[in-house]
């Protein structure tokens, strides 16, 4: 069994190369490694920081915030775009952490952050987005809720916006031919966006495996 996605030493250089944390980063950094929270890590934060400012995009959605770590690199590039991010996140606490963060920050006008199951609130959204960050595959209740939030991403795309989907190769366990019910999950999630009809699609071995995805 797998868990290695890319050499460990090669994670260590890249991680060296960047630049060091303000204290909101380096803090949530620690949080996540005290608790064993999920944690994009700075390397794919810049990416995301990235694509959303070299898209100039304005209206971002994202799907699982976690502790805030990811939203604050979306946050900076649309505070440039002068944008916006509307972010989903089921747990109360994690809500409270978010808001806090964000509140510190002095980005309050650019957020919203919905509490409450990403299922339910997905399709009461407006469509139109630039820019969807889908963090939800390892936290999926079943096999089949992957793909279910593929399919409310896309219509929530603008034509030409770009959905980023998060832990797509699963530490390496979506080689696994007897895989856990949430892993089978995200590798049929996985050909559902590489054969979806409305997607171009391309997944990246960044971190834990990264899809990118442009809507036609």
């Amino acid at each position: 069994m797998r868990y290695d996605i890319t050499n460990i030493e090669i994670e260590d250089y890249l991680l060296d190369l960047m630049p060091p944390r303000d204290k909101v980063l380096t803090e949530l950094e620690e949080r996540a490694r005290v608790h064993g929270l999920s944690l994009v890590g700075p390397v794919q934060g810049q990416f995301l920081y990235l694509q959303t400012l070299s898209m100039n995009a304005r209206k971002a959605l994202e799907i699982g915030i976690t502790t805030g770590y990811a939203a604050i690199y979306l946050l900076r590039a649309l505070k440039q775009t002068n944008g916006h991010l509307t972010a989903i996140e089921r747990h109360a606490d994690r809500v409270t952490l978010a808001r806090e963060i964000v509140a510190n920050e002095k980005m309050n006008d650019y957020i919203s952050i919905l509490p409450g199951e990403w299922s339910e609130i997905l399709p009461t959204l407006e469509t139109g987005f630039d820019l969807i960050f889908l963090d939800v595959l390892r936290s999926a209740a079943n096999e089949g809720q992957a793909t279910e939030a593929l399919e409310l991403c896309v219509p929530l795309l603008r034509p030409g916006g770009v959905l980023i989907a998060d832990n797509v190769l699963c530490s390496a366990q979506v080689l696994e031919e007897d895989a856990p019910p949430v892993v089978r999950g995200i590798q049929q999630f996985n050909k559902r966006l590489m054969g979806h009809e409305q997607l171009e699609s391309v997944i990246i071995p960044l971190r834990d495996g990264v899809a990118i995805c442009r809507k036609k």
